[in-house]
Protein backbone atom coordinates (compact mmCIF):
# COMPACT_ATOMS: atom_id res chain seq x y z
CA UNK A 1 0.00 0.00 0.00
CA UNK A 2 2.80 2.38 0.93
CA UNK A 3 4.51 1.52 -2.33
CA UNK A 4 1.39 2.44 -4.32
CA UNK A 5 1.00 5.76 -2.48
CA UNK A 6 4.65 6.57 -3.09
CA UNK A 7 4.27 5.80 -6.80
CA UNK A 8 1.12 7.96 -6.99
CA UNK A 9 2.95 10.89 -5.41
CA UNK A 10 5.80 10.56 -7.91
CA UNK A 11 3.35 10.54 -10.80
CA UNK A 12 1.56 13.59 -9.41
CA UNK A 13 4.86 15.38 -8.97
CA UNK A 14 5.84 14.57 -12.55
CA UNK A 15 2.51 15.86 -13.83
CA UNK A 16 2.85 19.14 -11.95
CA UNK A 17 6.43 19.55 -13.17
CA UNK A 18 5.26 18.95 -16.72
CA UNK A 19 2.47 21.47 -16.34
CA UNK A 20 4.90 24.00 -14.88
CA UNK A 21 7.33 23.54 -17.76
CA UNK A 22 4.50 23.86 -20.29
CA UNK A 23 3.14 27.04 -18.70
CA UNK A 24 6.64 28.52 -18.48
CA UNK A 25 7.30 27.70 -22.14
CA UNK A 26 4.04 29.33 -23.19
CA UNK A 27 4.79 32.43 -21.13
CA UNK A 28 8.30 32.67 -22.62
CA UNK A 29 6.87 32.30 -26.11
CA UNK A 30 4.33 35.05 -25.43
CA UNK A 31 7.08 37.27 -24.02
CA UNK A 32 9.22 36.73 -27.13
CA UNK A 33 6.28 37.56 -29.38
CA UNK A 34 5.48 40.71 -27.41
CA UNK A 35 9.11 41.84 -27.47
CA UNK A 36 9.27 41.16 -31.20
CA UNK A 37 6.10 43.15 -31.82
CA UNK A 38 7.42 46.06 -29.76
CA UNK A 39 10.74 45.99 -31.62
CA UNK A 40 8.96 45.95 -34.99
CA UNK A 41 6.71 48.81 -33.93
CA UNK A 42 9.72 50.78 -32.73
CA UNK A 43 11.53 50.15 -36.01
CA UNK A 44 8.49 51.19 -38.07
CA UNK A 45 8.18 54.36 -36.03
CA UNK A 46 11.91 55.04 -36.42
CA UNK A 47 11.72 54.68 -40.20
CA UNK A 48 8.60 56.86 -40.37
CA UNK A 49 10.25 59.59 -38.29
CA UNK A 50 13.49 59.42 -40.25
CA UNK A 51 11.60 59.80 -43.53
CA UNK A 52 9.46 62.65 -42.20
CA UNK A 53 12.33 64.67 -40.74
CA UNK A 54 14.67 63.99 -43.63
CA UNK A 55 12.08 65.65 -45.83
CA UNK A 56 11.71 68.58 -43.42
CA UNK A 57 15.46 69.10 -43.23
CA UNK A 58 16.00 68.79 -46.98
CA UNK A 59 13.27 71.38 -47.56
CA UNK A 60 14.89 73.61 -44.96
CA UNK A 61 18.20 73.41 -46.83
CA UNK A 62 16.44 74.89 -49.86
CA UNK A 63 14.66 77.61 -47.90
CA UNK A 64 14.84 78.28 -44.13
CA UNK A 65 11.41 77.38 -42.66
CA UNK A 66 9.11 79.73 -40.82
CA UNK A 67 7.51 76.89 -38.90
CA UNK A 68 8.27 73.19 -38.43
CA UNK A 69 6.34 70.33 -36.78
CA UNK A 70 6.84 69.57 -33.10
CA UNK A 71 9.55 67.02 -32.36
CA UNK A 72 8.12 64.43 -29.92
CA UNK A 73 10.38 62.09 -27.98
CA UNK A 74 9.27 59.11 -30.06
CA UNK A 75 10.68 60.80 -33.19
CA UNK A 76 14.11 61.58 -31.77
CA UNK A 77 16.00 58.56 -33.09
CA UNK A 78 14.60 59.10 -36.58
CA UNK A 79 15.38 62.82 -36.47
CA UNK A 80 18.94 62.18 -35.30
CA UNK A 81 19.51 59.64 -38.06
CA UNK A 82 18.35 62.12 -40.70
CA UNK A 83 20.30 64.97 -39.08
CA UNK A 84 23.59 63.06 -38.98
CA UNK A 85 23.12 61.59 -42.43
CA UNK A 86 22.57 64.98 -44.04
CA UNK A 87 25.51 66.52 -42.21
CA UNK A 88 27.74 63.69 -43.41
CA UNK A 89 26.73 64.50 -46.98
CA UNK A 90 28.60 67.23 -48.94
CA UNK A 91 27.24 70.69 -48.19
CA UNK A 92 25.42 69.70 -45.03
CA UNK A 93 27.74 71.32 -42.50
CA UNK A 94 26.39 74.45 -40.82
CA UNK A 95 23.44 74.83 -43.20
CA UNK A 96 21.33 77.81 -42.14
CA UNK A 97 18.06 76.05 -42.82
CA UNK A 98 18.96 73.01 -40.75
CA UNK A 99 20.10 75.23 -37.92
CA UNK A 100 16.77 77.04 -38.09
CA UNK A 101 14.93 73.72 -37.70
CA UNK A 102 17.18 72.82 -34.76
CA UNK A 103 16.38 76.10 -33.05
CA UNK A 104 12.63 75.73 -33.47
CA UNK A 105 12.50 72.19 -32.06
CA UNK A 106 14.91 73.00 -29.18
CA UNK A 107 17.24 70.30 -30.44
CA UNK A 108 20.19 70.93 -28.10
CA UNK A 109 18.26 70.17 -24.89
CA UNK A 110 16.58 67.13 -26.46
CA UNK A 111 19.94 65.72 -27.56
CA UNK A 112 21.39 66.27 -24.09
CA UNK A 113 18.52 64.26 -22.57
CA UNK A 114 19.13 61.55 -25.12
CA UNK A 115 22.80 61.44 -24.17
CA UNK A 116 21.87 61.14 -20.49
CA UNK A 117 19.07 58.57 -20.72
CA UNK A 118 19.21 56.87 -24.13
CA UNK A 119 20.40 53.42 -25.05
CA UNK A 120 24.04 53.01 -26.03
CA UNK A 121 23.58 53.41 -29.80
CA UNK A 122 21.19 56.33 -29.35
CA UNK A 123 23.62 58.05 -26.96
CA UNK A 124 26.45 57.82 -29.49
CA UNK A 125 24.25 59.15 -32.30
CA UNK A 126 23.12 62.03 -30.06
CA UNK A 127 26.73 62.92 -29.21
CA UNK A 128 27.58 63.04 -32.92
CA UNK A 129 24.49 65.18 -33.57
CA UNK A 130 25.52 67.68 -30.87
CA UNK A 131 28.86 68.00 -32.61
CA UNK A 132 27.17 68.79 -35.90
CA UNK A 133 24.90 71.26 -34.10
CA UNK A 134 27.99 72.95 -32.63
CA UNK A 135 26.04 73.62 -29.46
CA UNK A 136 28.34 75.63 -27.19
CA UNK A 137 25.94 75.14 -24.29
CA UNK A 138 26.58 71.38 -24.49
CA UNK A 139 30.39 71.66 -24.35
CA UNK A 140 30.80 70.94 -20.63
CA UNK A 141 28.40 67.98 -20.73
CA UNK A 142 30.36 66.38 -23.54
CA UNK A 143 33.72 67.18 -21.93
CA UNK A 144 32.77 64.87 -19.06
CA UNK A 145 32.34 62.00 -21.55
CA UNK A 146 35.86 61.94 -22.97
CA UNK A 147 36.86 59.93 -19.89
CA UNK A 148 34.09 57.39 -20.51
CA UNK A 149 35.16 53.75 -20.32
CA UNK A 150 33.70 53.10 -23.77
CA UNK A 151 36.17 54.09 -26.52
CA UNK A 152 33.24 54.71 -28.88
CA UNK A 153 31.51 57.13 -26.50
CA UNK A 154 34.74 58.89 -25.52
CA UNK A 155 36.12 59.44 -29.02
CA UNK A 156 32.67 60.48 -30.28
CA UNK A 157 32.54 63.07 -27.50
CA UNK A 158 36.07 64.25 -28.33
CA UNK A 159 35.18 64.64 -31.99
CA UNK A 160 32.02 66.57 -31.10
CA UNK A 161 34.00 68.88 -28.82
CA UNK A 162 36.48 69.58 -31.59
CA UNK A 163 33.61 70.53 -33.87
CA UNK A 164 32.06 72.84 -31.28
CA UNK A 165 35.21 74.73 -30.22
CA UNK A 166 38.51 73.26 -31.47
CA UNK A 167 40.70 75.87 -29.79
CA UNK A 168 39.22 75.06 -26.39
CA UNK A 169 38.74 71.34 -26.95
CA UNK A 170 42.26 70.56 -28.13
CA UNK A 171 43.65 71.19 -24.64
CA UNK A 172 41.45 68.38 -23.31
CA UNK A 173 41.53 66.06 -26.31
CA UNK A 174 45.29 65.84 -26.91
CA UNK A 175 46.03 64.48 -23.40
CA UNK A 176 43.40 61.82 -24.09
CA UNK A 177 45.12 60.92 -27.36
CA UNK A 178 48.32 60.46 -25.36
CA UNK A 179 46.78 58.32 -22.63
CA UNK A 180 44.06 56.35 -24.42
CA UNK A 181 45.34 53.47 -26.49
CA UNK A 182 41.82 52.20 -27.22
CA UNK A 183 41.04 55.05 -29.61
CA UNK A 184 41.34 53.98 -33.24
CA UNK A 185 44.15 55.82 -35.02
CA UNK A 186 42.01 56.42 -38.10
CA UNK A 187 39.34 58.11 -36.00
CA UNK A 188 41.91 60.32 -34.29
CA UNK A 189 43.47 61.35 -37.60
CA UNK A 190 40.07 62.21 -39.05
CA UNK A 191 39.16 64.27 -35.98
CA UNK A 192 42.43 66.22 -36.12
CA UNK A 193 42.12 66.88 -39.84
CA UNK A 194 38.57 68.15 -39.37
CA UNK A 195 39.78 70.58 -36.69
CA UNK A 196 42.57 71.83 -38.97
CA UNK A 197 46.28 72.46 -38.42
CA UNK A 198 45.94 75.88 -36.80
CA UNK A 199 43.80 74.46 -34.01
CA UNK A 200 45.89 71.41 -33.16
CA UNK A 201 49.51 71.86 -34.26
CA UNK A 202 50.87 73.65 -31.18
CA UNK A 203 49.28 71.38 -28.59
CA UNK A 204 50.06 68.24 -30.57
CA UNK A 205 53.65 69.27 -31.24
CA UNK A 206 54.28 70.08 -27.59
CA UNK A 207 52.73 66.75 -26.55
CA UNK A 208 54.98 64.88 -29.00
CA UNK A 209 58.09 66.46 -27.49
CA UNK A 210 56.92 65.75 -23.93
CA UNK A 211 55.86 62.16 -24.55
CA UNK A 212 58.05 59.16 -23.90
CA UNK A 213 59.54 57.24 -26.79
CA UNK A 214 56.72 54.68 -26.70
CA UNK A 215 53.92 57.21 -27.19
CA UNK A 216 55.70 59.86 -29.27
CA UNK A 217 55.65 57.94 -32.61
CA UNK A 218 51.84 58.07 -32.76
CA UNK A 219 51.82 61.77 -32.01
CA UNK A 220 54.49 62.50 -34.62
CA UNK A 221 52.46 60.64 -37.24
CA UNK A 222 49.30 62.54 -36.34
CA UNK A 223 51.14 65.87 -36.43
CA UNK A 224 52.77 65.11 -39.77
CA UNK A 225 49.39 64.08 -41.16
CA UNK A 226 47.78 67.35 -40.09
CA UNK A 227 50.67 69.71 -40.90
CA UNK A 228 54.03 68.57 -42.31
CA UNK A 229 55.30 72.11 -41.80
CA UNK A 230 54.46 72.06 -38.08
CA UNK A 231 55.94 68.58 -37.76
CA UNK A 232 59.28 69.55 -39.31
CA UNK A 233 60.84 71.30 -36.25
CA UNK A 234 59.55 68.56 -33.96
CA UNK A 235 61.08 65.86 -36.17
CA UNK A 236 64.34 67.78 -36.47
CA UNK A 237 64.62 68.09 -32.70
CA UNK A 238 63.91 64.40 -32.12
CA UNK A 239 66.44 63.30 -34.75
CA UNK A 240 69.06 65.55 -33.20
CA UNK A 241 68.75 63.73 -29.87
CA UNK A 242 69.27 60.10 -28.82
CA UNK A 243 65.93 58.29 -28.92
CA UNK A 244 64.40 54.85 -29.26
CA UNK A 245 64.93 53.42 -32.74
CA UNK A 246 61.17 53.05 -33.33
CA UNK A 247 60.67 56.78 -32.76
CA UNK A 248 63.64 57.61 -34.97
CA UNK A 249 62.27 55.34 -37.72
CA UNK A 250 58.87 56.99 -37.49
CA UNK A 251 60.42 60.43 -37.86
CA UNK A 252 62.34 59.29 -40.91
CA UNK A 253 59.19 57.87 -42.49
CA UNK A 254 57.26 61.16 -42.19
CA UNK A 255 60.23 63.46 -42.83
CA UNK A 256 59.10 66.01 -45.42
CA UNK A 257 61.65 68.84 -45.21
CA UNK A 258 64.76 68.35 -47.36
CA UNK A 259 66.54 70.81 -45.10
CA UNK A 260 66.51 68.19 -42.35
CA UNK A 261 68.33 65.54 -44.36
CA UNK A 262 71.53 66.44 -42.50
CA UNK A 263 69.86 64.71 -39.54
CA UNK A 264 69.09 61.61 -41.66
CA UNK A 265 72.45 61.11 -43.38
CA UNK A 266 74.36 60.02 -40.23
CA UNK A 267 71.68 57.40 -39.62
CA UNK A 268 72.74 55.46 -42.72
CA UNK A 269 75.26 53.71 -40.46
CA UNK A 270 72.90 53.21 -37.51
CA UNK A 271 73.28 49.89 -35.69
CA UNK A 272 69.61 48.96 -36.23
CA UNK A 273 68.81 47.85 -39.76
CA UNK A 274 65.31 49.34 -39.93
CA UNK A 275 66.73 52.78 -39.07
CA UNK A 276 69.26 52.41 -41.92
CA UNK A 277 66.42 51.36 -44.23
CA UNK A 278 64.21 54.35 -43.39
CA UNK A 279 67.16 56.74 -43.60
CA UNK A 280 67.93 55.50 -47.11
CA UNK A 281 64.27 55.81 -48.12
CA UNK A 282 64.05 59.36 -46.75
CA UNK A 283 67.16 60.44 -48.62
CA UNK A 284 65.85 58.84 -51.79
CA UNK A 285 62.56 60.69 -51.37
CA UNK A 286 63.98 64.14 -50.55
CA UNK A 287 67.63 64.13 -51.59
CA UNK A 288 69.52 64.82 -54.79
CA UNK A 289 71.96 62.99 -57.03
CA UNK A 290 74.75 64.22 -54.76
CA UNK A 291 73.46 61.85 -52.07
CA UNK A 292 73.83 58.76 -54.26
CA UNK A 293 77.42 58.03 -53.30
CA UNK A 294 76.54 57.91 -49.61
CA UNK A 295 73.84 55.30 -50.31
CA UNK A 296 75.98 52.92 -52.39
CA UNK A 297 77.58 51.08 -49.40
CA UNK A 298 74.09 50.06 -48.21
CA UNK A 299 73.61 48.00 -51.37
CA UNK A 300 75.77 45.39 -49.62
CA UNK A 301 73.93 45.59 -46.29
CA UNK A 302 73.27 42.21 -44.60
CA UNK A 303 69.53 42.97 -44.51
CA UNK A 304 67.59 42.48 -47.75
CA UNK A 305 65.11 45.28 -46.98
CA UNK A 306 67.94 47.76 -46.51
CA UNK A 307 69.43 46.78 -49.86
CA UNK A 308 66.00 46.97 -51.56
CA UNK A 309 65.02 50.40 -50.21
CA UNK A 310 68.51 51.71 -51.00
CA UNK A 311 68.26 50.48 -54.59
CA UNK A 312 64.86 52.16 -54.92
CA UNK A 313 66.30 55.37 -53.48
CA UNK A 314 69.15 55.31 -55.97
CA UNK A 315 66.71 54.73 -58.80
CA UNK A 316 64.83 57.84 -57.74
CA UNK A 317 67.96 59.95 -57.33
CA UNK A 318 69.65 58.80 -60.53
CA UNK A 319 66.98 59.48 -63.11
CA UNK A 320 67.46 57.22 -66.12
CA UNK A 321 68.35 53.55 -66.36
CA UNK A 322 71.80 54.28 -67.79
CA UNK A 323 73.17 55.89 -64.66
CA UNK A 324 71.72 53.21 -62.39
CA UNK A 325 73.15 50.50 -64.65
CA UNK A 326 76.55 52.12 -64.32
CA UNK A 327 76.30 51.93 -60.53
CA UNK A 328 75.28 48.27 -60.76
CA UNK A 329 78.12 47.34 -63.07
CA UNK A 330 80.61 49.02 -60.76
CA UNK A 331 79.63 46.82 -57.81
CA UNK A 332 81.79 43.89 -56.85
CA UNK A 333 79.31 42.53 -54.31
CA UNK A 334 76.88 40.03 -55.87
CA UNK A 335 74.03 41.07 -53.58
CA UNK A 336 74.45 44.71 -54.58
CA UNK A 337 74.28 43.82 -58.29
CA UNK A 338 71.30 41.53 -57.78
CA UNK A 339 69.19 44.07 -55.88
CA UNK A 340 69.86 46.80 -58.46
CA UNK A 341 68.95 44.39 -61.26
CA UNK A 342 65.71 43.53 -59.48
CA UNK A 343 64.70 47.17 -58.98
CA UNK A 344 65.51 47.99 -62.60
CA UNK A 345 63.42 45.03 -63.76
CA UNK A 346 60.50 46.09 -61.56
CA UNK A 347 60.59 49.56 -63.06
CA UNK A 348 60.72 48.18 -66.60
CA UNK A 349 57.77 45.89 -65.86
CA UNK A 350 55.79 48.77 -64.40
CA UNK A 351 56.38 50.90 -67.46
CA UNK A 352 55.07 48.18 -69.79
CA UNK A 353 51.81 47.72 -67.86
Amino acid sequence: MDTLMHADSQIAFAIWVGLGVTVTSVLLLLAVLVIRQLAQRRERNHLRAATLWRGVLVDAMQEPPTRVPALPARDMTGFVEAWNELHDAPGGAEDRGMLAVAGQVDLASKLERMVEHGRFHDRVMAIIAIGYLRSASSFDRLAALIDDASPIVSISAARALMRIDPQRAVQQVVPQIVSRHDWVDGGIAQMLNEAGPEAVKNELGAAALRANDEVAPRLVRFLAGVSPEAAAPVIARILAEPHDEHLVSTCLQVLADAGDLDKARPLLVHERWHVRMHAAAAIGRLGSAADAQALVPLLSDPQWWVRYRTAQALQHLLAGEGRLAQVRDAQEDRYARDILTQVMAERALGETQ
